[in-house]
């Protein structure tokens, strides 16, 4: 596994506590949040150009259901991305102020919804890459052959998250938010800044799990009615 790419790897990771630590504006300040947001940019660049050889082979390949998931994936990821870019330079207060319009209540609300959905739509997209990601802690740290152990172990750790990720969605009113509901919720970021972070991390790991293994269920299910004699981690080269 070349260095490269698990720098991808590590600046995709990083992508993901970007959208987070973005979505803690009220313990940020408005100049940190416009600054995690341009780095978030920076990155998302970063990601694009590395796999940019995907674009020109995307619609050259057999697509399957599951390469098709893949591609309207990163197709809405696409479009979360751009309305958020959009509405930030015209929200601006501080980095871009020069760009901002003036009563700009219903763009800060485009905004804001539309960043909910973006961490949504990277922890799909993540599950579709989870086979990849643990191919490479698996070589990062030695790791070889079967331990039936070990796959006890990462599927009950897997579980965990899963369920974790489940409350955390009610705790942080995450389903209100991906409806535009407004909720009068405010989190203290006094008495639980740590707890901020975890919840929605676990939302990504619940989201990232749930599609790793349904995409791994539909894949083994076509393989078993013969309709597919691909392996699985071949429609997640992206």
């Amino acid at each position: 596994m070349s260095g490269i790419f698990r720098l991808r790897l590590f600046l995709d990771f990083g992508a993901v506590g970007l959208v987070i630590a973005c979505l803690a504006y009220w313990w940020l300040g408005n100049l940190w949040h416009e600054l995690f947001g341009t780095a978030l940019l920076v990155l998302v660049i970063a990601h694009n150009v590395f796999n940019r050889r995907w674009y020109g082979t995307a619609g050259r390949k057999r697509h399957g259901f599951v390469r098709l998931f893949n591609v309207a994936t990163i197709a809405c990821l696409a479009v979360g991305m751009l309305i958020m870019l959009v509405t930030s330079l015209l929200i601006s207060r501080d980095a871009f102020a020069f760009l901002a319009l003036d009563g700009s209540f219903a763009i800060r609300e485009i905004h804001m919804f539309a960043a909910y959905w973006v961490l949504l739509v990277i922890a799909i997209h993540l599950g579709t890459r989870w086979a990849v990601v643990m191919h490479v802690f698996r070589a990062a740290f030695g790791i070889e052959g079967h331990s039936p152990v070990r796959t006890v172990a990462l599927r009950l750790a897997a579980a965990a998250i899963f369920f974790w990720g489940a409350q955390s969605i009610v705790e942080m009113g995450f389903e209100a938010k991906l409806m535009l509901t407004y909720a009068l919720d405010m989190w203290d970021f006094n008495d639980a800044t740590l707890a901020f972070f975890v919840n929605y991390g676990s939302i990504v790991g619940l989201f990232a799990t749930a599609t790793h293994y349904g995409l791994m269920a539909i894949e083994r299910r076509r393989q078993g009615n013969g309709r597919s004699g691909s392996s699985a981690p071949a429609p997640f080269r992206r």
